[in-house]
């Protein structure tokens, strides 16, 4: 019939979960589908291959009132000049945003009485701010809202935080010049000032990124971030503070990484976290500014190009998940100082995601996915949950003095190292395709951490700090010192056996994981002859060697190319695989081992730069 609709499914029957669940129990061929198909988080939260209308959660997101977000350029050395034409610089490029930090708590930054100087020629009333500061927080936070009122910038017009937040401070630095209460309590009268004069300037910006850094899962985090509020909310409160003006003092920073899935889910989670904390409070219609900066934790300083594709995916992640704000670490930003080249690329990847992907033209694009709004109502859970464990032992205040927390995040890397250690979670460039010949390009100084010269008023011991790469760095940097002392790294002869197909795939896989710990692996195209392996092996001067081929190969030939390479003078023996029928392999004694992806299980640890400055 003429006009009629057409319906492209009307002849097929209705799509059930169960009957795909069928098909997959055929596909696997008997192995475990949780193993296979599904995914547990740190949290312990499943991760599901397919979410359907039967196995989707959903629920009514709050506080997502607007798209697009702020770029926000950071800066964390102590020249002024250089700070004040790299802001200018990137206000007049697309920024929208510049956070600066400022001198105190060991590490160098921006000197307080520097700050009419680094913001000369930036209209305040045009760009929002954010300090970044330590111990030092209410010199700086007054030093900048005396600099608005000698410029006169409108109150309703000024935009940016404080910084204020001596609880995550004293967990970062591990001091404070007054102690924990004496701090809270200048803060909350901080607060009270910043309200009174401007009613878009927080005076609290509580950031999660130290807790992310020291290990903690996305519920951790955010658990950590609502304690630390309530904490906050309290004691404004106490000092006589309606609690809707304390509730708009509060600002939050939370950690993005390039996990797609748990960054969108973890900004849309705490939303609704901060909702509902309001909500017993008696506050209504106070949505949570959340900004983001990309994760130090998943910085590496190998590779650091990989660096540019982590930071566009955590921004893309932030950006859906509806961050008022996103900070993007360059790319350069573990081997020192950003350059100017790596500060523009940061600047941009954020550019080009609202500009030419257009992620900046609707609100909450994650709405209605199956997946993601069940990730969030899952994760909602888990951090509630954790939260109310904060809040039973005392509040995060409480549990950071008393040691219960730093436990808690030293366990929980623990158990993240373990997956990483055995790549698991594979990191590109470091873990996996790793580039054991890579000319690390220049970057500035590393950032100067300074004397503390003021007496402190609270000492405790501050959290340690993690990258994921950590360990397989240390190991290519004493593979480095190895070179440069010796005139040679170490290395590993790969005995392919068979044609280039025959063994590509294992020496593949050998070459990425004895170079991902800094040893040389030496390639070839392949032997079929145990006498020139052996010949090989002695020309490429290694003192170990890795049988890369097919089980057949091993099984008829392995035993003779494993005599021949003893013979030469081979200490270990390794095999790409694990052949079920090679019994003769195993008898080659203390020299043979299984390849099994494994990292060496105690590793030297190198801390030039973990984090800490741009918290």
């Amino acid at each position: 019939m003429k006009n009629a609709p057409l319906k492209l499914a009307s002849d097929f029957p209705a799509a059930r979960h169960i009957d795909w669940l069928g098909l997959v129990e055929k596909t696997l061929g008997g192995k475990e589908f949780a193993h296979i198909m599904q995914k547990q988080t740190d949290d312990n939260i499943t991760i599901e291959a397919l979410y359907t209308r039967d196995n989707a959660r959903i629920e009514h997101q709050v506080g997502i009132t607007h798209a697009g977000w702020d770029i926000c350029q950071p800066y964390w050395g102590a020249d002024v000049k250089e700070a004040n034409d790299a802001f200018l610089r990137d206000l007049e490029r697309g920024a929208s945003m510049i956070a600066l930090k400022v001198a105190g708590g060991g590490v160098a930054g921006l000197p307080i009485n520097s700050l009419e100087a680094v913001l000369d020629g930036i209209h305040l009333n045009m760009c929002a701010v954010q300090l970044v500061s330590d111990e030092e927080f209410d010199a700086a936070g007054r030093a900048y809202l005396d600099l608005l009122d000698k410029r006169a910038v409108p109150a309703n017009e000024a935009r940016g935080s404080l910084g204020a937040d001596p609880i995550s401070k004293l967990a970062i630095t591990g001091r404070l010049l007054t102690s924990l209460p004496q701090s809270i309590e200048i803060a909350a009268k901080l607060a009270t000032n910043t309200a009174l004069r401007y009613a878009n300037i927080t005076a609290f910006n509580i950031s999660g990124h130290a807790y992310h850094a020291a290990g903690a899962s996305e519920a951790v985090e955010l658990a950590a971030c609502l304690s630390i509020a309530v904490h906050y909310l309290r004691a404004m409160e106490t000092a006589g503070m309606d609690l809707n003006m304390a509730a708009s003092q509060i600002e939050f920073t939370l950690a993005a990484d390039a996990d797609i899935y748990m960054t969108v889910a973890k900004f849309r989670s705490f939303r609704r976290l901060w909702a509902k904390v309001l909500q017993a409070s008696g506050i209504e219609g106070k949505p949570a500014k959340l900004n983001a900066v990309t994760a130090a934790r998943m910085m590496s300083a190998r590779d650091p190009w990989v660096n540019i594709l982590r930071g566009t995916a955590a921004c893309f992640a932030a950006g859906i998940g509806g961050a008022d704000s996103i900070t993007i670490l360059p790319h350069d930003t573990m081997l020192g100082l950003p350059t100017r080249f790596s500060r523009r690329i940061a600047r941009n990847i954020a550019v080009i995601l609202q500009e030419e992907s257009y992620l900046s033209q609707v609100a909450d694009p994650a709405a209605g996915s199956y997946a993601f709004e069940s990730i969030t109502v899952d994760l909602a859970i888990k951090a509630w949950d954790e939260f109310q464990k904060f809040e039973v032992d005392g509040g995060l205040a409480a549990c950071l003095k008393s040691g219960a927390l730093a436990a808690k995040l030293d366990e929980a890397w623990r158990r993240r190292k373990i997956k990483l250690s055995s790549r698991k979670v594979p990191l590109t460039g470091v873990s996996e395709f790793p580039n054991i010949h890579e000319n690390i390009p220049d970057a500035g100084p590393l950032p100067c951490f300074v004397e503390d010269t003021k007496p402190a008023g609270e000492i405790l011991e501050p959290l340690k700090c993690h990258r994921s790469a950590e360990d397989f760095e240390a190991l290519r940097t004493y593979s480095d010192d190895l070179l440069a002392s010796n005139g040679k790294r170490p290395s590993i002869f790969l005995a392919n056996l068979g044609t280039v197909a025959q063994h590509t795939a294992r020496a593949m896989f050998a070459k990425n994981f004895f170079e991902a710990g800094g040893i040389e692996a030496i390639n070839n195209d392949g032997f079929s002859q145990a006498e020139v392996v052996a010949q090989a092996f002695t020309a490429s001067k290694a003192d170990m060697a890795v049988l890369c081929g097919t089980d057949s190969f091993y099984e008829s030939d392995g035993e003779v190319i494993v005599t021949a390479l003893v013979d030469a003078g081979c200490k270990q023996i390794y095999v790409a695989g694990r052949p079920a029928n090679c019994k003769a392999l195993a008898g080659s004694g203390d020299r043979f081992h299984f390849c099994r992806g494994r990292c060496a299980e105690h590793i030297a640890r190198r801390d030039d730069i973990d984090g800490r400055p741009f918290m």
